[in-house]
Formats: structure tokens, sequence, C-alpha cells
């Protein structure tokens, strides 16, 4: 499905959404690895929804067996004349925010019985400081919080594979990609 997303500025973007419901034993995870790229090259490491504050995926599908899994795509095709191909900038941006706004507004009409799985790094304190990254113990907004997909150890590369049967593109240096695409959940403890 195609949509057309407008952002702050007025400016309109296409992108291409899907979404499958799926049992969270659906999702491929492995905590050890994948948080152990967050810690080896990520500066949002250590704050708010990232680890090793995220809790793992395993441990989270006990309490919540279903979800949706959300995937937005943003074709290279459809960037801005005059953008460098191999800026990328502008599509992780528009993808991010429509994804999280659309995680908070779900979760803000169910905020005890789901659990959201955003494509970055927590912004439940909108534009307050995260509360970790000032020191504290604990989450001054924990209705908002979420935690990034990856956070919980799931391999994003291989869950898109197998429930989308989508290849990621990785963006290496000087190298266009045909898209860009990031992937969100909203994890459930009912099928419904």
């Amino acid at each position: 499905m195609w949509i057309i997303y407008t952002d702050k500025q007025g400016d309109n973007y296409p992108l291409e959404i899907g979404f499958k419901l799926i049992d969270s034993s659906e999702i491929c995870h492995d905590y050890d690895r994948i948080t152990g790229y967050c810690r080896e090259g990520c500066p949002d490491y250590a704050s708010g929804g990232c680890p090793p504050y995220a809790p793992a995926l395993a441990e989270v599908a006990v309490k919540y067996p279903y979800g949706i899994l959300i995937y937005a795509k943003f074709l290279s095709r459809f960037k801005p004349a005059g953008m460098a191909a191999e800026d990328f900038s502008l599509q992780d941006l528009v993808l991010s925010d429509m994804l999280n706004q659309l995680g908070y507004a779900v979760i803000g009409q169910h905020p005890d019985s789901l659990f959201f799985l955003n494509c970055g790094h927590c912004q439940g304190c909108g534009t307050e400081t995260c509360s970790f990254k000032l020191g504290e113990e604990s989450c001054r907004k924990p209705e908002r919080r979420a935690y990034s997909i990856a956070a919980t150890g799931v391999d994003v590369t291989q869950t898109l594979k197998d429930v989308f049967d989508i290849t990621l593109q990785w963006i290496k240096e000087g190298n266009q990609t045909e898209y860009i695409i990031k992937v969100m959940g909203l994890l459930s403890p009912d099928p419904e």
C-alpha cells in the first residue's frame, strides 16, 4: 500500500507501507549479538529505551505473544532534486517521524495494553531531555516509554526477510541504495 506522507514543512513524500499480524515467535532475535552491535557502534547506547535498559524480546514475548509489524519504505528516486545520491538523512528522518507518530498515537489510545518497539531510540519525553541522559535511575514517563526494536535484540534484517520477504539494503560509504526502510512493532497480550 502507498501513502503520501506530509512532513512538518508541508513537503509530500510517497511511502510504501506494509503490515502483518504476527505471533511474537515469528520475530527473529538474538539479544547478545544484536545489542553488541548497539554497544559498539551507536551513540545512543545506554540511554532511554536502548540497551542495556531495554528488555530482551524473549522476555517481552512471554507477556506480549501477539502483535503487528509495520514497515515504511522510502524509495531513493523520490528524494528531492539536488539531494546527493549518498545522502539518506531525509529518508531516515521522514520514516522515523512517520512511524514514531503512528506508534505513539496507537499507544496513546491503548496505554496499558501494548508494548511499542519503535524504529529508533525512545522519544517518549518529547522535547524534554531523557531522564536517563540526566543520570536519573527511572523513566519519568513510563506510559510513553518505547524501546528501539533492535535494542530488544530483534534481528531486523532477518525479520524483514522472514515476515515480509524484503531484503534490507545496507548503506555503505558512497553507495546508493534503491530505498531506505524502517520497521516498528506493537505487541499485545491478546490476539485482537
